[in-house]
């Protein structure tokens, strides 16, 4: 009979993990679920079953020496300081509250599938938010945690981690430029983002296009893309590719001005543009394919380019009787005036 009479004490009281929680427990229930957030993938409902597990397991008092929560004036506070073993304890509660853990976390996650998630257990992912999510006071002298982590994020990067699919960009010349634009990135169960800029200075695309200077028009331009994809769980994993375009070639052309050296003349500019900042170049002129039959004698004019290598090289005149075929030329480039 004494026997029987401690045990019903002990179920009515709720001491020792035994019958229905005292006043104390579920007011330490309140407190830490009060001061618990509910991780993306599941609500507070959840986060309140999976605390009430825990203090069945282990009544407010254990979890008081534990160091979990405080006494207060009337009640508990919860000091968001866990063991390993509570927090461990606690998520695996917290995906079993859960009608179907795996579907939610997947959502979470954005996981195509959830099969190997289901696979890996309530146990191991258990250990990977107890390590990520919460403080653990006693990690050093306790590793089950850092292990349970490591072992998910193993099974998790055997069943979903991947590299992506190297970065793909157009080229598209552009003015002592290539611009490359870059197609949208895409990745199985994680997110993709591209860098440029090569191995050392790797930096975030911005938008979708980046250009590449080259010192004059017409030449080669390259671009160092890395596509990095990023799991949930912190893994990444990435891939290389190298573009390469060329830029709009350099060119030279006549431009109509004003004239007002002689009545009925008309004028013409000679332009450049493309060519490398502050270099010689020197244009050669003919009228007919012969001589330029110009005042001064000359049949060429040689200047420094502008920075930005385009302006304006010289104006050449002509008399309104003027009938010929006028070229410029600067090395292998020429513009004809045909009047």
């Amino acid at each position: 009979m004494i026997g029987v009479a401690i045990t019903g004490w002990l179920y009515f009281s709720g001491r020792f993990g035994i019958g229905p929680l005292s006043t104390a427990d579920k007011d330490a229930v309140a407190a830490i679920t009060d001061g618990l957030d509910a991780p993306d993938w599941a609500d507070e409902d959840q986060v309140e079953c999976a605390v009430d597990d825990l203090i069945h397991d282990s009544r407010s008092g254990d979890l008081e020496e534990r160091g979990l929560i405080e006494r207060d004036t009337g009640g508990w506070i919860y000091t968001g300081e866990w063991k390993v073993a509570d927090a461990t304890t606690y998520f695996e509660n917290l995906l079993e509250c859960s009608d179907d853990w795996a579907d939610e976390v997947g959502e979470a996650w954005q996981l195509e599938d959830t099969d190997c998630l289901e696979d890996i257990g309530t146990s191991t992912v258990g250990a990977f938010f107890a390590r990520d999510l919460l403080t653990l006071s006693d990690k050093d002298s306790d590793d089950s945690a850092e292990k349970g982590h490591a072992k998910a994020v193993e099974e998790l990067d055997s069943c979903y981690a991947e590299a992506p699919a190297a970065p793909t960009a157009t080229a598209k010349p552009a003015y002592r430029a290539v611009s490359f634009t870059f197609e949208e990135p895409a990745a199985a169960n994680g997110e993709v983002v591209i860098n440029t800029g090569g191995p050392g200075s790797w930096t975030p695309l911005r938008g979708r296009s980046v250009s590449v200077d080259t010192e004059e028009g017409g030449k080669r331009g390259c671009v160092e893309a890395q596509a990095v994809v990023t799991y949930p769980w912190g893994t990444t994993s990435e891939s290389e590719q190298t573009s390469c375009g060329t830029s709009k070639p350099k060119r030279i052309w006549w431009k109509r001005a004003k004239c007002t050296s002689s009545p009925g003349c008309y004028a013409w500019q000679l332009r450049y543009e493309g060519f490398k900042d502050f270099t010689s170049i020197t244009a050669r002129y003919t009228s007919n394919g012969g001589n330029c039959m110009a005042v001064s004698g000359a049949c060429s004019d040689t200047i420094i380019t502008q920075a930005g290598g385009r302006g304006r090289l010289v104006t050449w005149s002509f008399p309104a009787s003027y009938d010929g075929a006028f070229v410029a030329r600067i090395g292998k480039l020429k513009a004809r005036i045909r009047n």
